[in-house]
């Protein structure tokens, strides 16, 4: 069974014909990105998630990625080709560009206009474009090429050396928060999160709104490493967003970050998202290079819960084989990783002592791995003990049973967690039955099969796991 989970960014690749369909057979997660599409066409793919994992019997989270403070030029009718050594300008939108200038970007930013100085590098697409300022005005900017490419609408600008102290949220983003507590999205992850403060603006708004969506905060900011502990504290889970961390700090030194925040997610028992060019080549051919296998393979084996794709399914021209391959990879992946006992982190020892949940937690993971118990069910009422058990488990799949339809999709990106809805009991003798005849029905439990089970006590009440049961068929 392939544990790690996969997640695929939603565009218009896949609202084409069957296409949603036949990757929601595979995919564990879907991600809309607030920075490209109308509202009207997020809607419609929203919907049809949902419409789509009711047919096909999944718990299917959906979050909303915030644009967050990112500079991005603006909208253009087709790409423009910076040819190398050639010069224009980045103009206010709306504005005439100079007569003789071989591209002109529009940038609805205007506290770029303001912070740029001639000599600054900037980099444009994630790093694929570099143009560098030869002069500044109120409303254009004049550059000159460095390293050439076609650039897209939307794309991302970011200017080396430049320090702009940015609210983390943006007026747009506070239209994207609305819109996804409105709709009812299951999570959202919050781009350029700095320190925990930021998170906790967020959550703010978010209760504000009636909505109580958790928070996925995406490292892509040099500040956020110096702060990864007391991000963790606040967040639901992290996404390694390796694009920005790449243009921030240099592509050289991405993999090493990637396993100390990796690492980091694993030893405060939060998920972990990594993204970003999982499968590049993807966006225009239909198989995936070996390095591109060997990069998913890598990022599981350091322990993510999830692997993403962006634009391979959101624009790509085979969206549908790009989850497909993912998910092949992935399960290979998942065959091959050197099975852990397993084992409570240092950091965490202390708080066994005062935290009955996870000190629980981890005796049902431990007890499941030493007497080869077919699953580990984690009763669970806001999906906390489904986080910490899948975190802690070893080798031993784990079932987060639950009453409630958002939580039951939330542990949809849970390494190694299948979601099982149950009825609501009264009594832990109803809950043990009702459990025994869905695993006998859905799972193939047979006779001396044996089963770890962790509850609280009194039922269905969030953070109060405090017992264990061994259950045998």
């Amino acid at each position: 069974m392939r544990k790690t989970k996969l997640v695929m960014t939603l565009g218009p690749a896949l609202m084409q014909g069957d296409r949603l369909r036949e990757s929601l057979r595979e995919a564990d997660a879907v991600r809309l990105n607030a920075s490209h599409g109308d509202l009207a066409t997020r809607l419609e793919a929203l919907q049809r998630v949902r419409a789509l994992a009711v047919e096909l019997g999944r718990s299917i989270p959906v979050f909303l990625d915030l644009q967050g403070p990112k500079w991005r030029v603006g909208l253009l009718e087709a790409p423009i080709d910076l040819v190398d050594g050639s010069e224009g300008v980045f103009c206010v939108p709306g504005a005439a560009a100079p007569a003789g200038v071989a591209w002109a970007v529009p940038l609805p930013h205007p506290e770029l206009f303001e912070g740029a100085e001639p000599g600054q590098l900037w980099l444009l697409d994630d790093g694929a474009i570099t143009v560098k300022i030869l002069a500044k005005g109120p409303e254009l900017l004049k550059a000159k090429v460095v390293i050439g490419g076609p650039l897209k609408a939307r794309k991302g600008v970011h200017p080396i050396g430049m320090d702009i102290n940015m609210d983390p949220l943006t007026e747009k983003d506070h239209a994207d928060i609305r819109w996804g507590v409105e709709h009812e999205v299951d999570l959202f992850a919050q781009s350029f999160v700095r320190r925990a403060s930021d998170v906790q603006q967020l959550q703010a708004i978010i209760q504000h709104l009636g909505g109580t969506q958790p928070i996925i905060a995406k490292i892509e900011h040099p500040t956020a490493l110096s702060h990864l502990g007391e991000i963790l504290d606040v967040s639901w889970g992290v996404m390694v967003a390796r694009g920005d961390l790449g243009v921030e700090l240099g592509v050289e030194r991405v993999p090493g970050l990637q396993k100390q925040i990796i690492a980091a997610a694993r030893k405060a028992l939060k998920p972990v998202i990594t993204a970003t060019q999982m499968l590049e080549s993807m966006i225009e051919h239909a198989q995936p290079t070996r390095a591109e296998a060997s990069d998913v393979a890598n990022a599981i084996w350091d322990g993510t819960d999830a692997v993403m794709l962006s634009a391979e399914s959101a624009t790509g021209a085979h969206p549908v084989e790009a989850v497909q391959w993912l998910a092949r990879i992935a399960a290979e992946a998942d065959a091959n990783v050197k099975q852990r006992t397993p084992t409570l982190p240092d950091e965490l020892a202390e708080k066994v002592l005062s935290r009955t949940d996870i000190s629980v937690a981890f005796a049902a993971c431990r007890t499941a791995d030493e007497i080869n118990a077919r699953w580990i069910v984690a009763f669970t009422e806001g999906g906390g003990t489904a986080r910490m058990v899948s975190r802690l488990a070893g080798r031993t799949p784990v079932l987060g049973a639950t009453v409630d339809e958002v939580t039951a999709r939330r542990m949809g990106l849970l390494r190694g967690v299948t979601a099982l809805m149950i009825p609501r009991v009264s009594s832990t003798d109803e809950m043990v039955a009702v459990v025994r005849e869905l695993l006998a029905a859905k799972h193939e439990l047979v006779s001396l099969d044996r089963v770890v089970m962790t509850m609280g006590l009194p039922l269905w009440k969030t953070g109060s796991t405090n017992t264990m049961k061994v259950m045998t068929f």
